[in-house]
């Protein structure tokens, strides 16, 4: 019984996998920063293109 208790509190005790969480999440975060920036500058650097486009 003794080292089941041992095994499980040294399970309880293992960060780990809470680090690989919080790394997930900051992923997923900044990737969705990044996709709205993109979203909001595409329209605009497709006009540019346009606009350098039509000067050709």
């Amino acid at each position: 019984m003794l080292k089941l208790y041992v095994i499980m509190k040294s399970l309880a005790n293992d960060e780990r996998g809470a680090t690989i969480v919080e790394y997930g999440v900051a992923l997923t975060i900044v990737t969705a920063i990044a996709v709205a920036t993109l979203t909001a500058l595409g329209g605009d650097v497709n006009g540019q293109f346009t606009a350098a486009e039509g000067l050709m």
